[in-house]
């Protein structure tokens, strides 16, 4: 008796130490790790917003999973059998489906939230109060407990092999499999799938309405500091090129002498015939006016 049981376990005694201790190393990871999340955000000021309420849930959920569920799947599976009694079967399975629902229910309101975060930033920041966030993660529980309790309050469980040896199982109703199934993987996958490409699409929409955005301000500073330094817009900058290579800006313009300026300016070197030589850019012409005046004036002081 004891050579078959032997030979009919699946697992000899080194693999099943080995097969604990990395199931037990993941159990503690997992619980280690949530129990850090949820420290965080209630510890740490900024991260008490509404949008980190259903985080805490997602991490309340795998805690469960770790602390209710794991241990006794490692249990099962190391001893190939159920040990613990029918009623314990009962909550064990209804913890199994109530967290892992209600986990795969939260990443599906995740994404939810953060599509309405970053198609509508405004109208959504301003809905998304305390209250609403709390009664999303009681939404959340309660579709998931739906799905958890037919079993545990109507249709029963699977506790026994067909050759009588204790066992622990779902529910295999074809009806009620076909529901559990589809309202706590297929139906919030679907939405996941829709709702992370939506928000991909959002996503690069803003990106490229930035970079739009960023060239075109560029291209508005380049020309400013173009003007700024004299250079002007291309068009200005084009035709002055063109007029400076015409035959008639080439052309040498006439400066008036400045013996017949002097002359003119010594009867009555009056202002209205300097500013002239001045603005067009003489100032040696009017140095040379203003010296023969002076020394006109002093000839004429000697003579007296």
């Amino acid at each position: 008796m004891e050579a078959n049981g032997t030979a009919g376990l699946r697992y000899d005694q080194g693999e099943t130490v080995a097969i604990a201790l990395v199931l037990s190393c993941i159990i503690v990871v997992t619980i280690v790790g949530n129990i850090l999340v949820c420290v965080a955000v209630f510890l740490v000021r900024k991260l008490r917003r509404p949008c980190n309420y259903l985080l805490v849930s997602l991490a309340v959920s795998d805690l469960c999973v770790a602390l209710l569920v794991m241990p006794m799947a490692l249990a099962s599976e190391i001893f190939e059998a159920w040990p613990f009694g029918p009623f314990v079967c009962d909550l064990w399975v209804s913890f199994d489906v109530l967290s892992c629902t209600a986990s795969i229910l939260n990443l599906c309101m995740i994404s939810v939230d953060r599509y309405f975060a970053i198609t509508k930033p405004l109208e959504y920041g301003v809905k998304r109060t305390p209250k609403r966030m709390v009664a999303c993660v009681a939404l959340v529980w309660l579709f998931a407990a739906c799905v958890s309790l037919p079993p545990l309050l109507i249709l029963g469980n699977e506790h026994r092999h067909e050759d009588g040896s204790p066992r622990c199982d779902v529910c295999q109703n074809f009806g009620y499999q076909i529901y559990a199934t589809l309202g706590s993987f297929y139906i919030p996958l679907t939405v996941m799938i829709v709702v992370y490409y939506k928000i991909f699409r959002a996503a690069r929409r803003i990106v490229m309405e930035e970079r739009r955005a960023q060239s075109h301000l560029e291209t508005h500073n380049y020309v400013e500091i173009s003007v700024r330094n004299g250079g002007g817009p291309p068009e200005a900058r084009l035709a002055a090129a063109s007029s400076a290579s015409s035959p008639a800006a080439r052309a040498p313009q006439h400066r008036p002498s400045t013996t017949s300026t002097t002359t003119t300016v010594s009867t009555s070197p009056s202002p209205s015939r300097v500013a002239p030589l001045h603005s067009r850019g003489a100032p040696s012409s009017v140095l040379s006016v203003l010296c023969g005046g002076i020394s006109r004036l002093y000839r004429k002081e000697v003579a007296k």
